[in-house]
């Protein structure tokens, strides 16, 4: 509604109508206003989230990360996100890609993967989920490239090279342990 602006209300169970006219309008603030305070509260829902994973709530644990996740887009701030709260946000997509990945769900674990390694490009965690997105969804290709990074940045890395040797034997991908 603009200021000025008339409306006719009929509340349920009334006959009679209400007229209302708004005599002036706030603009809303900025989304990134006053964020400060709300950073806490993201890294709780972080923690939350974590939590339920490892006591095996899957759907909560998926649930909780989206929540953290859209908190955490208000209360970062405008783009491009500090270190500060960049890394927290990944860690919060990867947490989201590893749930959707046990849910059955590899396109969007690759997206979130993508989306934790765009704002963290050395998230190893991240890279190897996306990798198994990627076998799951018969990707060779980029699974193989992916475990390679992971690879490349953990050389010991043994569910990335158990995974690469299933993939380079021959025997297919399994996703019975993502890397946790």
């Amino acid at each position: 509604m603009a200021a000025g602006e008339r409306s006719l209300l009929l509340p349920s169970g009334s006959s009679t109508a209400i007229t209302v006219t708004l005599g002036s309008f706030t603009p809303a603030p900025h989304f990134w206003d006053g964020t400060e305070d709300r950073w806490p509260a993201v890294m709780a829902l972080k923690g939350r989230a974590t939590a339920l994973y490892g006591a095996g709530l899957l759907l909560p644990a998926t649930r909780a990360f989206s929540v953290a996740l859209r908190h955490a887009v208000i209360a970062g701030g405008p783009p491009p996100l500090p270190p500060s709260r960049a890394h927290p946000k990944a860690d919060l997509h990867a947490g989201l890609a590893l749930c959707q990945l046990r849910l059955g769900l590899p396109a969007a674990a690759a997206a979130n993967a993508g989306k934790a390694l765009a704002l963290r490009p050395g998230h190893v965690k991240a890279r190897y989920r996306r990798a198994m997105a990627a076998a799951a969804m018969m990707d060779w290709d980029g699974a193989a490239e992916d475990l390679g990074e992971v690879l490349r940045a953990e050389p010991g890395n043994r569910a990335a090279r158990r995974e690469l040797g299933v993939k380079v034997m021959g025997l297919g991908w399994g996703l019975e342990e993502p890397y946790g």
